[in-house]
Parts: structure tokens; C-alpha cells; sequence
């Protein structure tokens, strides 16, 4: 009898780990129709190189401008700007306003991050239209070679993610004359910062295969330009821009599903963010045009597995 009771709950528990496993593994993806979003808006001129986008959780949304710290909030009816603030950073002869490449942003809690696309980090709270917000800078230990593009907040984790383009950590000296090039094309790595800590984590928490991502897109490329994690699922949706790719994965960094996306909505697309009730946004930058800022509901219906 104990030894059925021991078998009984050992297979009730294996059950039970497959299930959730096979849940937490299930992809999103396939609830958004990316050939008919809900709503295009065009965004005014001064937002024409709009790089990386949040919703914070009163469900603001708010960009970024690609070269200087200006941070805007956007209307998510009209995409008009409802304000915008500037970030200044303290220096030995005063403040100086933040200058830098600047690729995403995200928030966490009620602090927003913008990071660089070599890797720096700045830190800072929602300031009123035009006021000067003072910026806090957080190095790491990665540079242009990474070509930082995406930044997240993973709440499971308390970490920011910032996905990379590249990865030249596998120019490792045997690697430099044995196919270096290729390692570092089939290797994109995604990296945590301990918000607790204030550190990056030396290793990778996970990697994508541009090799096998690349045969799901139409450019037959696949460079990401931005992360998010999904509200519901706790997944994370990938974008890149080159590649014109949207990739989902699991918390730990398995494929779980790829969608095109269509060229013609999609010149540029260049940031992702969710809102509270799933509905996903994706920003392009302007190429000929305007900026934009695309809107999709999910559909009901079963997800797939």
C-alpha cells in the first residue's frame, strides 16, 4: 500500500511538472494577426526616429529619442505627444544634459531605464512636460561591439534584459582564425542586470540562433531591435528589425514562435510593448515618412501549443 501511495504521488507529481512546464511553454504568438492591426497612428515629426517604447502601469505609454535623453509620452488614441521631459546627468562642473545612442527604454516599478547600444544604463523617474529629470548612469561590461538594442523589465526576476545584436565574446583567439565571423552571426545573447545588485551578469541568460531564425524570415536575417515580456504568459516577444522578424520564447530563452511582419506596415519596426489587457503595440521608425505606432488586440481562441 505505501508503495502504491509513494508510485500515486511521484506519477500525480511528474503529471503535474509536465503540465506546467507545457503551459509555461505555450506560445502567445498566435493571437495576434499581424496583417491587420487594430489601428495605425502616425506620430508627429519630432518622433520620427522613435526608437524603443514602455506602458507603465497606469498604462502610459512612453518613447524615447535616438540620440538625445528626451523621453515623450504619446496618446494612445491620436499618438500626439501629451509631454516630454529631458534628462540631465550631474558632472564635475554641473549638469549636463544625457547624450547617447540610445536604443530602448522600459520601466520598472514606477523608475524608467534607457539603455545605449553599448550597453550603459540610465536610470530616472517620470518628470513633468519640459522639466529636467536627473539621470543616474550605470556602466557594464558590454560596448558598441555588442550593439545593445533591446531592454525589458522581467518582473519573475526583478532583472532588466538587454538583447544584443551581436556577440564578439566569441572572438575568442582560436575562434579568430577558425570561424569567429560565423560564431558570432549564429550567436545572439540576451543578458540580465540585477536590479537588487546593480550588476550585469557575466553570462548570457540565454541565447537565440540567428541561424535558425533566419529561415523564418522573409530578409533571411535576424538582428533584434527590441524585447518585452508578455503580461499574461510571462514569455518574451522579440522583435527585429533586421529580418523583419517577431520571435517569442520561453523564460528560458526557447523558440516557441516566429511571425513575419508585413513590410508594408513595418518599414522600420524598431520597439514592442504590451498593455495591461495584452493589446501589443509596435513603433517603426519614419523611412520616407512618418513615424508609426501600431496597435494589435489579441484574438480569442485557443493558443498554440
Amino acid at each position: 500500500m505505501i508503495r502504491f501511495c509513494r508510485a500515486f504521488v511521484l506519477a500525480f507529481l511528474a503529471a503535474s511538472l509536465f503540465s506546467f512546464s507545457a503551459a509555461a511553454e505555450q506560445s502567445m504568438i498566435s493571437l495576434y494577426d499581424l496583417t491587420a492591426p487594430d489601428a495605425v497612428l502616425k506620430l508627429p515629426a519630432e518622433l520620427k526616429e522613435i526608437s524603443g517604447i514602455t506602458v507603465t502601469e497606469d498604462g502610459d505609454i512612453f518613447g524615447h529619442d535616438d540620440e538625445k535623453g528626451t523621453v515623450y509620452q504619446l496618446d494612445p488614441v491620436h499618438g500626439g505627444i501629451v509631454k516630454r521631459f529631458y534628462l540631465f546627468e550631474k558632472r564635475w562642473f554641473g549638469n549636463d544634459p544625457v547624450i547617447g545612442d540610445f536604443e530602448d527604454i522600459a520601466v520598472a516599478g514606477s523608475r524608467f531605464y534607457l539603455v545605449t547600444s553599448a550597453g550603459v544604463l540610465y536610470s530616472f523617474y517620470e518628470g513633468k512636460d519640459r522639466e529636467k529629470v536627473h539621470a543616474t548612469r550605470h556602466e557594464t561590461f558590454l560596448n558598441d561591439l555588442f550593439d545593445v538594442e533591446g531592454l525589458c523589465f522581467d518582473v519573475d526576476t526583478n532583472t532588466l534584459l538587454l538583447a544584443c545584436k551581436e556577440y564578439p565574446a566569441a572572438f575568442s583567439y582560436k575562434e579568430l582564425f577558425l570561424g569567429g565571423k560565423q560564431s558570432k552571426m549564429k550567436k545572439k545573447p540576451v543578458y540580465s542586470f540585477l536590479l537588487d545588485k546593480g550588476i550585469l551578469e557575466k553570462e548570457p541568460r540565454f541565447f537565440l540562433s540567428a541561424k535558425k531564425l533566419k529561415k523564418k524570415s522573409p530578409e533571411k536575417k535576424f538582428k533584434p531591435s527590441a524585447i518585452v515580456r508578455h503580461p499574461q504568459s510571462g514569455t518574451f516577444f522579440i522583435l527585429a528589425s533586421k529580418g523583419r522578424l517577431l520571435v517569442e520564447t520561453s523564460p528560458e530563452g526557447k523558440v516557441i514562435g516566429t511571425v513575419p511582419l508585413p513590410a508594408g506596415d513595418h518599414p522600420q519596426p524598431e520597439g514592442i510593448a504590451f498593455m495591461k489587457d495584452n493589446v501589443m503595440l509596435i513603433s517603426n521608425e519614419g523611412v520616407g515618412r512618418r513615424a508609426t505606432l501600431l496597435r494589435y488586440s489579441p484574438k480569442s481562441g485557443k493558443r498554440t501549443p
